[in-house]
């Protein structure tokens, strides 16, 4: 493999870290994927978040050189993460990509997100870049988001989540205002400028929080469709597109995140009014199709938030 770039130069280090929980089912997919890169200067790092089913055995034995962090305990992406950004930051690494392990790589896929990073500025990348997502149980349609969000509402736009590849997916988009950290190219430099993730997220929007305080830095976010990559969507928390895991974690941290970024109390009883008046929608929607579970998580997700109960209170099973 090449290690120089486009301008001749050494190719920037990447550290590739993977918060990995439970992942056994599809694990040996990710692995294989991941051995197949086409981009020589990337490294390993995996931090287990207390899996039980042998998924980090089977990591470690297909990259046995791969730095290996063992926690004992599920500490949720964002503090997992943070475990793998700090031993970037000290191993001096040029850039971080976030792989979630219920995706498969493309063979090009770093390399795209490199090249895509450094097009503009090859003396020092401050661009974010995500790949083209795709499901994997149906390639035809865009998984995971990366386009808008609406501070006011607290709603993502224009991120073609579950809409078919086409032509408007298949162009690089720049200013991008969020994207999903299912994988993502972030230049190490933005988490000594805008500092880590916040831990207090547990897992969900923790990522949108993150990129709108990188952008107050001065980075800005690439959508880079030549990099194309699968996801299981959501493997680790039960499978499919919306669990009551999910549902629980995206309710509270959606009010935590617009409470933060909120710029004045109006600002926030506005998000507020709004939000409530959609959740008794969406409660007799759960109702009238019987979604017990998922009424249940949202309403438990939206109390615990007032509670002020962050950071990581419930798990997979307790759902």
């Amino acid at each position: 493999m090449n290690d120089a770039s486009q301008t001749g130069r050494m190719a920037p280090s990447v550290a590739v870290i993977v918060v990995n929980y439970n992942s056994a089912v599809f694990v040996d997919a990710f692995c294989s994927s991941l051995a197949r890169l086409e981009y020589g200067r990337w490294r390993l790092v995996v931090v287990d978040a207390g899996s039980a089913d042998g998924s980090m055995e089977t990591i470690e034995r297909a990259f046995p050189a791969a730095t290996h962090i063992r926690c004992g305990d599920n500490v949720g992406f964002a503090a997992g993460a943070n475990i793998g950004i700090k031993d970037c930051l000290v191993a001096g690494d040029d850039f971080a990509l976030f792989l979630n392990n219920d995706v498969t790589l493309t063979p090009g896929c770093l390399r795209a997100l490199v090249d895509a990073a450094e097009a503009d500025t090859p003396q020092g990348a401050r661009t974010i870049v995500v790949p083209k997502i795709l499901y994997a149980g149906d390639p035809r349609l865009i998984s995971t988001h990366a386009g808008g969000f609406d501070w006011r509402l607290g709603v993502f736009r224009d991120t073609y989540a579950g809409q078919p590849d086409g032509p408007a997916t298949s162009r690089r988009r720049d200013g991008l205002a969020t994207a999903s950290f299912c994988c993502a190219l972030v230049p190490a430099s933005a988490f000594r400028d805008a500092g880590l993730l916040d831990e207090r997220f547990f897992m969900y929007y923790e990522e949108t929080d993150f990129i709108r305080r990188a952008q107050g830095t001065g980075y800005r976010v690439r959508y880079e469709p030549s990099s194309v990559i699968y996801h299981l969507e959501s493997g680790s928390s039960g499978g499919g597109w919306m669990t009551p895991f999910k549902q629980y974690y995206a309710t509270r941290n959606r009010i935590y995140l617009m409470r933060k970024h909120a710029r004045s109390r109006g600002a926030y009883a506005y998000f507020t009014a709004y939000f409530w008046a959609t959740r008794v929608a969406t409660a007799a929607r759960m109702v009238a199709r019987r979604q017990w579970r998922l009424l249940r998580a949202m309403l438990l997700g939206a109390l615990d938030y007032y509670r002020g109960r962050m950071g990581r209170t419930m798990q997979v099973r307790d759902l």
